[in-house]
């Protein structure tokens, strides 16, 4: 049987870092509660790049809790010999700008999606942005009121945020990728680039995870965890006529979404790390803050993470397990909440 629009759906993902796994429980409850089959259009920023990555690789909920939940976080902070203070520090300091090189987030990364059911069906080890193209858009010419720019945007199913610091611009890809070259001056193709090295971009938490240089005239631009910029980019799929739901996923800190600000400690002397995560987090938490009201809106599930902090490395498989089941609470209060009805009820033509 075909699937219909109500079964189908686009979804934008928060960063998060570890706590992503809370986004696997919050998908179990929209595919039961909300009778989603299939995730059309997916973007999103650090952990929810990982999330929206292996999902449009063909993952279900319970593909994602397992991969997830058994994923050796600890090994991803892979600072080698001294660990984080000595042997991370020094990386950062004198080589490659950050604590930790991110080879092994890669290799793992990359392991999941050679394991995909997508991967499978294309015979293929590595994933590009090129096969995960839209195959349901109708021709260019059957669209004269969508700009060129939007209908390129809709040609990909996946979008992947990171941040240009260098260029001090929010970097999209696979759009922007023309935009950059190689060490060697030739062009990105978006085809043709794998996937991995765009999440491992959005991923790189700045000082934690050393930068990814893309080039422009020979000269490098360093991109970094995508949640700097555009920590929650719902906005991507916006349009005026949308023709199924485009849903949100976002993390917060505490038990509740009304709690007030944080309150971040930067002592003295070993002030450095503190205050750099202090202004990576307000950075990341400003935008959504200022933008409350859309965010507890009617698209949009927020998710509990009870204090558990982005960057824990050593998370417990009871952590793992509570973090699902906070975002399978959270999805299922908000797709049974007789408001959902009236958004489901709102959907004309768009891409």
């Amino acid at each position: 049987m075909p699937i219909g629009e109500r079964q189908r759906a686009d979804a934008v993902f928060e960063g998060g870092g570890v706590k992503g796994i809370a986004f696997a429980g919050a998908i179990a409850a929209a595919e039961r509660d909300a009778g989603v089959k299939e995730w059309v259009n997916l973007a999103g920023t650090s952990a929810g790049s990982i999330v929206s990555a292996l999902l449009v690789a063909g993952y279900d909920a319970a593909g994602l809790q397992k991969i997830l939940a058994d994923a050796k976080y600890s090994r991803f902070a892979d600072t080698g010999f001294g660990g984080m203070w000595l042997g991370g520090l020094y990386s950062a300091i004198m080589r490659r700008r950050g604590m930790a090189p991110g080879r092994y987030f890669k290799e793992w990364m990359s392991e999941q999606l050679a394991a995909s059911p997508l991967a499978r069906e294309l015979g293929k080890t590595e994933l590009t942005f090129g096969d995960v193209k839209r195959r349901d858009l109708p021709p260019r010419s059957e669209l004269p009121d969508i700009s060129d720019e939007k209908y390129e945007r809709a040609t990909y199913r996946l979008h992947v945020i990171t941040s240009d610091v260098t260029g001090g611009r929010l970097a999209i890809l696979p759009d922007d990728l023309p935009d950059y070259q190689d060490e060697n001056g030739k062009p990105f193709d978006k085809d043709t680039f794998p996937i991995v090295d765009a999440v491992r971009m959005s991923m790189s938490y700045p000082f934690l995870f050393a930068p990814v240089a893309l080039y422009q005239g020979g000269r490098p631009y360093y991109m970094v965890d995508g949640g700097l910029l555009s920590n929650f980019p719902i906005w991507l799929f916006d349009s005026p006529n949308p023709k199924r739901p485009t849903w949100g996923f976002r993390l917060h800190p505490g038990a509740s979404v009304t709690e007030g600000l944080p309150y971040r400690k930067i002592p003295r002397p070993l002030w450095s790390v503190p205050l750099l995560k202090a202004m990576f987090s307000a950075a990341t938490e400003a935008w959504d803050r200022q933008q409350m009201e859309q965010v507890v809106s009617a698209r949009t599930v927020s998710i509990p993470t009870h204090g558990i902090s982005t960057t824990n490395f050593g998370l417990t498989r009871t952590d793992a397990d509570n973090l699902y089941t906070w975002g399978q609470a959270a999805a299922h209060a908000f797709f049974t909440d007789p408001k959902q009805q009236s958004y489901l009820n709102s959907f004309g033509k768009a891409l």
